[in-house]
């Protein structure tokens, strides 16, 4: 086994909000970069003037197994923007980072594992503290002594080769070697990704906040004025921070006010009344006339939740146009917040300015080691939660009027993958001739076609009850009764019964085969389950205490695992733990070096690309990209040497926002 490990030290001279060590600000540079080849003795250490050709040099002159180092990415994007040969090089090679193999290895229990605590767990000196010093403070690896820095990352080099060496053993013994090779493919893919960035519209940018800022002020005014007239009922809550969920609680349904009366307590020699302040608490009335539900209550202190759930089934069915002004408002206002803090002010604090190109991007974090099924996430900022936001028009094509972005999903991806582990025949069927599953429930429910209305709100349904959740989350996340939450999973069931079975199955397995085991604290109550899967990942399941246990009513056991992680956990491990890394992997290899094409983004089952070309060009690319994702399966069969039992199929839209995207069919 021949490596390369690697490891940089670099300035932190990000400025505002941004990390300070942001690998793609331009003011930021690598100070030293260590490397040591497996066999040689000792590591390199070179400065800013050398570590380019010496790196070169030595990709360039061996074939390495793998590049090795300890959240690799962060590396590779120092390296990136420095030297395109250099890129070239290491895109070339197998990826092999040490933080995202531990993750696998300890069934994504060690997330974000650091160098320190691997090196504690495979028996390895731990480095000296008096350089971590200097980053707590803020920093940069320019303003620390050189001598102490090159023994920190002599130390570093050297620990991340012995642990990436233990790992290939320990993955090899495993069988779980083919799904993390596959996951360094991905993260090759990510790295490029956050390498390219995406690139932002600063004019609309700031014509959105201006207009946000605005509605936002209008909306606040109205909605204070709404309260100030209401509240001139004394028998109601007198509400006076608009934020305050607590207020808006009291107020809508009734809580206590305190109020302050004079009390005698009896005469002055001068022959005044002398009094004394009282304070007592007055109950106060509801505002609302809608009930409040129990489920709305909180279980500790009764408080009822005025989250966006409760508002929404207010404004749906109050009788009172008052009560419906009041809270139609708070709900604008709510919004209006989350657009000003979470997507405005959020985003902001992200945004990169490339003075030599007077152009503007922001370059995200992708996660691989965050989740308990594998699933990616987003940071810095998250790009997973503005899913249908009008601030996503600020993200357009690098290239301007000539460019578009291309977003690619997967069509029906988890349900796809619970018909490929559950093997219903009816599930699979309808997949694979294209029956909208959500459509044929709804028949098989009300005898009727449902209308677009009458889909949406029913696929909730479908996707909570493959999330796993009961009658009751189902009801509340759908809007509907629980009759109708109920007949619906008789309705899916009766439709896919081998779905019932393997949920049914895998909770046995769950308590037949977990065990107990001995802490540092003594002998566990609770017992852990480790579910291997078909590519071998593997998922912890643990045991919960039973709120209900105690109760003289309740027949269930003390502990238990969770229904809902033991129906999710496999299925969105999958499908986007698994399968949808696999194929950014497949991507990467294919697209890396096209001219024209960026990867610039992935969320849950979609792949976003930048592109510029006519319209020839652009329809080749998308066929070439549907084609590699219609081809999942193969690509499945060969990495895991399993195959699916049905074909994947991708979609695509096209547009030159990431708000306003139109499907392209070729």
């Amino acid at each position: 086994m021949k490596l390369l490990t690697l490891d940089v030290e670099t300035t932190m001279n990000a400025p505002g909000d941004l990390d300070k060590a942001h690998p793609m600000h331009p003011d930021n540079y690598i100070v030293l970069l260590g490397t040591r080849i497996t066999g040689q003795s000792g590591s390199q250490c070179y400065g800013p003037e050398l570590w380019e050709s010496n790196l070169y040099e030595q990709l360039y002159n061996n074939d390495f197994d793998f590049i090795v180092g300890c959240n690799i990415s962060f590396d590779l994007l120092y390296m990136y923007p420095a030297s395109l040969r250099i890129k070239h090089q290491l895109q070339s090679k197998r990826l092999w980072d040490i933080q995202i193999a531990e993750y696998l290895l300890t069934a994504q229990q060690s997330k974000y594992p650091s160098l320190d605590s691997m090196s504690v767990k495979y028996g390895l000196p731990v480095k000296d503290a008096a350089v971590t010093s200097y980053f707590d403070k803020g920093i940069g690896s320019d303003r620390i002594p050189l001598d102490l820095l090159r023994e920190y990352l002599a130390q570093d080099v050297i620990n991340t080769e012995q642990i990436a060496l233990k790992q290939i053993e320990q993955a090899t013994e495993s069988g779980q070697l083919n799904l993390i090779i596959s996951q360094m493919e991905a993260l090759h893919c990510t790295t490029e990704m956050m390498f390219n960035g995406l690139n932002i519209d600063m004019d609309y940018y700031k014509n959105y906040a201006a207009e946000v800022a605005v509605t936002f002020a209008d909306n606040e005014q109205k909605l204070k004025d709404s309260v100030a007239t209401v509240v001139l009922d004394e028998t109601l809550y007198p509400l006076d921070d608009v934020a305050s969920p607590t207020q808006w609680s009291k107020l809508l349904f009734g809580g206590t006010k305190k109020v302050d009366t004079k009390e005698v307590v009896g005469l002055y020699k001068n022959g005044k009344v002398k009094t004394k302040k009282v304070t007592t608490e007055v109950k106060t009335s509801a505002f609302c006339d809608i009930t409040p539900l129990d489920e709305w209550k909180s279980e500790k202190t009764g408080k009822v939740s005025v989250d966006e759930k409760v508002l929404t089934v207010i404004e749906k069915e109050t009788k009172n146009k008052e009560v419906k002004e009041v809270v139609s408002t708070l709900l604008k206002h709510r919004d209006l917040t989350k657009q000003l803090t979470t997507y405005i002010q959020g985003l902001s604090k992200h945004v990169i300015h490339h003075k030599d190109e007077d152009a503007y991007s922001i370059h995200g974090r992708l996660n691989h080691v965050t989740t308990s099924t594998g699933r990616l996430s987003s940071s810095s900022p998250n790009l997973q939660n503005i899913s249908n936001n009008p601030i996503k028009k600020v993200f357009t094509s690098r290239w301007g009027a000539q460019g578009c972005l291309i977003e690619f999903d997967f069509q029906q991806l988890e349900v796809a993958v619970l018909a490929h582990l559950t093997k219903d025949p009816q599930l699979i069927e309808d997949i694979s001739t294209g029956k909208d599953i959500h459509t044929e429930l709804y028949k098989d429910m009300f005898h009727v076609e449902p209308t677009k209305e009458e889909r949406k709100w029913f696929k909730r349904l479908t996707f909570g009850l493959i999330y796993g959740a009961g009658a009751k989350t189902l009801a509340d996340n759908a809007g509907c009764t629980l009759d109708v939450s109920k007949g619906f999973m008789e309705a899916f069931y009766s439709r896919y019964p081998g779905v019932q079975a393997w949920n049914e199955e895998i909770q046995i397995k769950a308590s037949l085969d977990g065990m107990h085991h001995v802490a540092d604290s003594g002998y566990e109550l609770i017992k852990t389950w480790l579910h291997k899967s078909e590519t071998s990942r593997i998922y912890c399941f643990k045991q919960y205490k039973n709120k209900y246990a105690d109760s003289a009513y309740s027949s269930r056991p003390e502990y238990g695992y969770s229904p809902t992680e033991l129906k999710n956990y496999p299925v969105q491990g999958l499908a986007t733990g698994d399968i949808v890394p696999m194929m950014l992997g497949v991507l990467f290899r294919k697209f890396k070096d096209t001219v024209g094409v960026k990867l610039v983004n992935t969320v849950h089952d979609s792949i976003l690309l930048d592109m510029v070309g006519n319209k020839e060009h652009i329809d080749k690319i998308i066929k070439e990209v549907t084609d590699v994702l219609n081809n999942t399966h193969l690509f499945y069969e060969k990495t895991f040497e399993k195959p699916l039992a049905l074909k994947l199929s991708a979609g695509c839209s096209v547009g030159k926002n990431w708000f306003e995207m139109k499907e392209r069919t070729i």
